[in-house]
Parts: C-alpha cells; sequence; structure tokens
C-alpha cells in the first residue's frame, strides 16, 4: 500500500516536464514580440534551445543598456555634486551677451548653455527675465545635443545694456 501512496518516478518525470514547459513559455512570453508576421513565424518555428538563447541574447542587451543607463546617471550626479561641491560657476549653465550690428540693426544677443535636464526652466526664465529688463525678444531657439543645451535669443534694438542683463540672467538663473 505505499508504494500506491507515493508517485511513481515516471509521474515526477512527467509533472516535471509539464512544469518546466509552463516556464518556458512564461520566459518566452515575456520577450518582446517580432514585428512582422514573418518573424512570429519565425520564432515559432525556432527550437526550444533557440528560444531560451534568444531569451538570453535579450536579456543581456537590456543588462547592457541598463549599466549604461546607470553609468550616465553617476556621470551627470558627479557632474552636479562637484558644482555644489566646489561653488563653482564653471559647469553648467554658462551664460554669454554679446552686442550685435549691422547695416540696419543692432541689438543684443543671449547665448545660454545649460544641462538637458534643465534646459526648457532655464529657456522660459531666460526669456521671463529678459522680458521684464525691457529685452524685445527677436528669436529664441535651443536644442540639445548630447550632455548639453545650448540658447540663443536676440533682441534688436539698441536700449538695453549688456552688463545689467548678464547680471540679472547669472542671477536668476544661477538660483534655478
Amino acid at each position: 500500500m505505499e508504494s500506491s501512496a507515493r508517485p511513481d518516478r515516471k509521474t515526477i518525470e512527467r509533472n516535471r516536464r509539464i512544469q518546466m514547459k509552463a516556464l518556458y513559455s512564461q520566459l518566452i512570453a515575456l520577450l518582446p514580440a517580432p514585428s512582422s508576421k514573418e518573424g512570429t513565424a519565425a520564432v515559432e518555428g525556432l527550437t526550444l534551445q533557440e528560444k531560451l538563447d534568444e531569451a538570453i541574447k535579450y536579456i543581456k542587451e537590456k543588462q547592457g543598456k541598463l549599466e549604461n543607463m546607470r553609468k550616465r546617471k553617476r556621470q551627470l550626479s558627479a557632474g552636479i555634486g562637484k558644482q555644489a561641491a566646489t561653488g563653482s560657476r564653471e559647469c553648467l549653465p554658462k551664460i554669454e551677451v554679446h552686442r550685435w550690428r549691422t547695416n540696419l540693426n543692432s541689438g543684443l544677443k543671449v547665448m545660454i548653455m545649460s544641462g538637458p535636464w534643465e534646459h526648457q526652466k532655464v529657456f522660459w526664465e531666460a526669456i521671463r527675465v529678459l522680458e521684464v529688463e525691457g529685452f524685445e525678444v527677436a528669436t529664441a531657439s535651443y536644442a540639445v545635443t548630447g550632455n548639453r543645451a545650448f540658447h540663443i535669443v536676440t533682441e534688436v534694438r539698441t536700449g538695453v545694456e549688456a552688463g545689467r542683463v548678464l547680471e540679472k540672467l547669472q542671477k536668476t538663473i544661477f538660483d534655478v
């Protein structure tokens, strides 16, 4: 009677195979779906070993991306910490104000370089400060490239003093 109460080896192995098949199916379901019908057919035609190899490849790819993102985060955090610790304004943002002149017009050009994580806030704060100072904005644009954002704002008139604009921008933007 004891032998009938205990499952035999054959039943144990069958249950193990059923459980492994379910686990493999769950793993394969977590992989991104192929983008085309041909890709779907190709994946379904793969052996279990090939599907597992694809899962391993996908996981390693994601691990590499995650490590790159962590490294990038550490670099950005180190740059912010370095600026705060040294009290230095050598990091970002950087502000330059230039007077320009052509035969027909003259004015000021404000150029600001900031980090990509703060570029919109810096841009709109700069516009706000310039308008308060009487700066009549002719053009305003920004572009994000890599880990830098470049802002250029131009004014077409001579009534605003460059030194005063630079001072107000530095005070406001460095406090942002």
